[in-house]
């Protein structure tokens, strides 16, 4: 069980890539024009409105102002980007999608 932690802390390798990344991705959503005054509690508080999260990150960095949410089922993230879509985050209205780009229902 040590080896998983090989390599990890020393600033190199995938900073920032946490495992959450690797869930099924019909159970993640991904949200834009997040205003940089925004947490991510601020934008938990706003998701968990429209179903449970499991994960909230905003990102920094070259995805600025963007983040990904994942819920406990495909059909609370679906429901939730139908609803968040053009909801207000601390003054401003955020864009919603499904994480995978190029499929479009």
């Amino acid at each position: 069980p040590m080896m998983a932690m090989k390599g990890m802390g020393k600033g190199k390798g995938k900073k920032g890539r946490s495992p959450q990344l690797k869930v099924d991705p019909s159970k993640k959503i991904w949200i834009g024009n997040i205003p940089e005054s925004a947490k991510w509690k601020d934008l938990q508080a706003l998701v968990d409105s429209h179903g449970k999260s499991k994960w909230v990150e905003i990102f920094n960095g070259k995805g600025k102002g963007t983040a990904a949410v994942v819920y406990n089922s495909a059909e609370e993230a679906a429901a939730a980007m139908s609803k968040l879509n053009g909801a207000d985050l601390c003054g401003s209205s955020i864009v919603v999608d499904s994480w995978e780009k190029g499929i479009k229902s």
